[in-house]
């Protein structure tokens, strides 16, 4: 039960960085947001918001493996500097 709260814990100390370092409003993220607003002259609102969260859900977990994979070859480079030092 321990790791569960450790790992939900370093989940959001996670989230919480990339939200403080990526901005939200880029040219990327207005294009998908004008092309949802088109689409909603033609699908029902409810079925337009699980899309939009689908993305976000998938962007948000992309962006933090992403992170994490950035952690561990950081960790990797730091190791091997020290190894060549010792």
């Amino acid at each position: 039960m321990n790791n569960t709260r450790a790992d939900k814990l370093r989940n959001y100390t996670v989230i919480a960085r990339l939200d403080d370092a990526i901005p939200l409003n880029t040219e990327e993220w207005v294009a998908v947001e004008q092309l949802l607003n088109q689409i909603s002259e033609f699908v029902p609102l409810s079925m337009l918001n699980n899309l939009t969260e689908s993305i976000v859900s998938y962007a948000d977990d992309q962006a933090r493996r992403g992170y994490l994979l950035g952690q561990e070859d950081l960790v990797a480079e730091l190791k091997k500097k020290s190894a060549r030092i010792a």
